[in-house]
C-alpha cells in the first residue's frame, strides 16, 4: 500500500502526453471487464453439442441480467480489439517498437493470445456463421506439410467437430485469459522499469501522475463505459452477423463466409491467393508483421516514417473493409495492392 501511494505521488509524466497514451489503461479496463463477464457466463454455459446454441438462448432469457452480460462480453470484444489496434498504431506512429523492443514484443504476444481467445470464444455459441468461419480457419492447419491432417484430428479430437472439440475450445477459452493477465502485468512492469517508450519523454516540463493523469484516465473510462452501454442498449447486434442468430447447420454452407471484423485484414489477404499454401504463408506473415517490425532499423527521416505509418493505417482499414466483400472485380486487384502495401513499413525499415 505504501509503495502504491509513493508511486502515485512521485511518478511524473511529460506535459505533452496526448490521449494516445490512455489506450493502455483503457485496454486494462476492457480486459478485466471481459474476464469478469466471461467468468459469470461460464458458470451457466454447457459445452455439449446438443445444447450449446439453446443454452445461449437460455442465458439471454432466463438468467437475471443475462442479456446485458452476454452483450457486454460479446460487444466488449469488438471494442477491445478496436482499442488494441489504436494502441498498436500509436506505437508504430511514434516508432516505439525501436525504443523498447522487449515491451513491444511482450505486447505482441498478448495480442496474438487475445486473437486466439477471440476465435475460441467466437465458436462457442455455435451459430451458423460461427461454425463455417471456424471451419475455414481450422482447415488452414491441413496446409502444414506432412503433419497437417494429423494435427487437425488432434485438435478436433476426432475426424469431425464434436463434443471433444467444443470442450477443448471451451477450456482453452477459459484458461488462456489468465495467461494474458500475467503477460499484461509483465508488460507493465518492463514498461515502467525502463520508462515509457515515447519520444515525448524528452520534454522538460513534467507533471505528477496524481491527480492530473488519474483524472484524465477516469474521464476516458467513463466515456468508454457510456459508449459500451449505448452500443448494448441501442445497437446490440451492430458487431454481430445475422447468420449467427441461426443454430449451426453443418450441411448448409452460407453464401458468403465472413469472420469477425478484427480478423478481416488477414482474411482479405488469405482469400486473394488461389493456392491455399501460399495464402496461409502470406496470412501468417501479415499477422507476424507486428513482432517482425521490432527488428527493423530506426528510420532517419521521422516525417517520412510517420507518413508511411499513416498510409499503412489507411491501407489496414481498406483491408478490413474489402475483406467483407466477395472476391469479384474490382476487389480482386485491390486486395493484391493492399496486401503489398501492408508490408511496406517492414521493407522500408530493412532497407531504409
Amino acid at each position: 500500500m505504501v509503495t502504491k501511494i509513493y508511486f502515485l505521488t512521485n511518478f511524473k509524466l511529460p506535459l505533452r502526453i496526448s490521449y494516445f497514451w490512455n489506450f493502455g489503461s483503457i485496454l486494462g479496463l476492457l480486459i478485466r471487464t471481459q474476464v469478469i463477464t466471461g467468468l459469470i457466463l461460464s458458470i451457466h454455459y454447457v459445452a455439449h453439442i446438443n445444447h450449446r446454441f439453446s443454452i445461449m438462448i437460455s442465458i439471454l432469457i432466463d438468467l437475471d441480467s443475462g442479456l446485458i452480460l452476454r452483450f457486454i462480453h460479446c460487444n466488449g470484444r469488438s471494442i477491445l480489439f478496436l482499442v488494441i489496434y489504436l494502441h498498436i498504431f500509436k506505437g508504430l506512429y511514434y516508432n516505439s517498437y525501436n525504443s523498447n523492443k522487449i515491451t513491444w514484443l511482450i505486447g505482441c504476444i498478448a495480442y496474438l493470445l487475445l486473437m486466439l481467445i477471440a476465435f475460441l470464444g467466437y465458436v462457442l455459441p455455435w451459430g451458423q456463421m460461427r461454425l463455417w468461419g471456424a471451419t475455414v480457419i481450422r482447415r488452414l492447419i491441413t496446409t502444414i506439410p506432412g503433419a497437417g491432417k494429423w494435427l487437425l484430428i488432434m485438435i478436433w479430437g476426432d475426424y469431425s467437430v464434436n463434443n471433444r472439440t467444443l470442450n477443448r475450445f471451451y477450456r482453452l477459452h477459459f484458461v488462456i485469459p489468465f495467461a494474458v493477465l500475467l503477460i499484461v502485468v509483465l508488460h507493465l512492469i518492463i514498461l515502467h522499469s525502463k520508462g515509457r517508450i515515447t519520444i515525448i519523454r524528452i520534454n522538460k516540463i513534467m507533471l505528477p501522475f496524481s491527480n492530473y493523469f488519474i483524472l484524465k484516465d477516469l474521464v476516458r473510462f467513463i466515456a468508454l463505459r457510456v459508449l459500451l452501454f449505448i452500443n448494448i442498449a441501442y445497437f446490440p447486434s451492430y458487431f454481430l452477423d445475422t447468420e449467427n442468430s441461426i443454430s449451426a447447420k453443418p450441411l448448409i454452407t452460407p453464401i458468403h463466409i465472413v469472420p469477425e471484423w478484427y480478423f478481416l485484414f488477414a482474411y482479405c489477404i488469405l482469400k486473394r491467393f488461389e493456392r491455399k499454401v501460399i495464402g496461409v504463408i502470406i496470412l501468417l506473415l501479415s499477422i507476424a508483421f507486428f513482432p517482425l517490425i521490432a527488428f527493423t532499423k530506426i528510420p532517419n527521416n521521422k516525417v517520412k516514417h510517420k507518413a508511411i505509418m499513416v498510409i499503412w493505417l489507411v491501407n489496414f482499414i481498406m483491408l478490413t473493409k474489402i475483406g467483407a466483400e466477395e472476391l469479384v472485380y474490382p476487389y480482386l486487384y485491390t486486395r493484391l495492392m493492399c496486401t503489398l502495401i501492408h508490408f511496406i513499413p517492414i521493407i522500408y525499415g530493412v532497407i531504409g
